[in-house]
């Protein structure tokens, strides 16, 4: 998505545009998926919408750690410039830092902001990757099925009737996504196999559903003590 417009004397890229676009639709579906918790929809919205420019801007100026000499020499690179993968790992556990202190000061039930946090990225997501198939000519049937993914982990959301305030029902969701990402990003053009097929990504998402998976099976074992026979 490098192609770009111009609005007045602004010129603004299409991708950012699609991210704006998709943040929005994002925040929408939160307030769809609070719309019966309306005690606490405002204050996650709002701390949310915090985590969001906080990332953003943590992002951003990670470009001053990441290439120092660089910021120094020319400021302005900032503006056009961010610190990349690693600033993206600073802006998570600065956001991490944020949300916990917040849910602590606020006494924001856990599972509301997980519920929201997930319907929140799957819609944003979703819609990131449909605007991207029109506005990009590669790896197309990858984010085709990035947008359905996106779709049946929502739906699953949306819909489900299992008690969402369980462990159990997000390492469910947890582990399957991990599986769909690791699935869809065989359909990368460009993907660099690092082991056994699998790139960096996919052994990541990999590793992750294992994790899930033997702590799903932890849940589910039984607790047993001594004897319950009684005389």
């Amino acid at each position: 998505m490098s192609d770009a417009f111009q609005l007045g004397p602004f010129i603004l890229k299409m991708s950012m545009l699609a991210a704006v676009v998709s943040l929005a639709c994002g925040f929408f579906a939160i307030t769809l998926r609070l719309k019966k918790e309306k005690v606490e929809r405002a204050p996650i919205i709002e701390m949310l919408s915090n985590s969001v420019f906080l990332a953003f801007l943590v992002w951003k100026l990670s470009y001053i750690l990441v290439h120092f000499s660089k910021a120094i020499e020319n400021p302005s690179s900032i503006l056009y410039f961010s610190g990349g993968e690693s600033g993206a790992w600073l802006a998570a556990v600065v956001v991490g830092i944020y949300l916990v202190r917040s849910i602590r000061k606020k006494a924001i039930p856990v599972h509301l902001v997980v519920l929201a946090s997930a319907a929140g990225f799957l819609a944003a997501s979703g819609v990131y990757h449909l605007l991207t198939v029109f506005l990009e000519n590669s790896d197309r049937w990858y984010h085709v099925q990035q947008v359905i993914s996106s779709a049946i982990f929502l739906w699953w959301l949306f819909t489900s009737k299992q008690d969402q305030t369980t462990m159990s029902f997000w390492l469910t969701l947890l582990l399957w996504f991990g599986i769909s990402q690791v699935y869809v990003r065989f359909f990368i053009d460009a993907r660099n196999a690092l082991f056994l097929g699998l790139s960096k990504t996919q052994m990541t998402f990999y590793l992750l559903s294992l994790l899930t998976l033997f702590l799903s099976t932890r849940l589910q074992t039984p607790v047993t003590g001594g004897s319950t026979d009684e005389t």
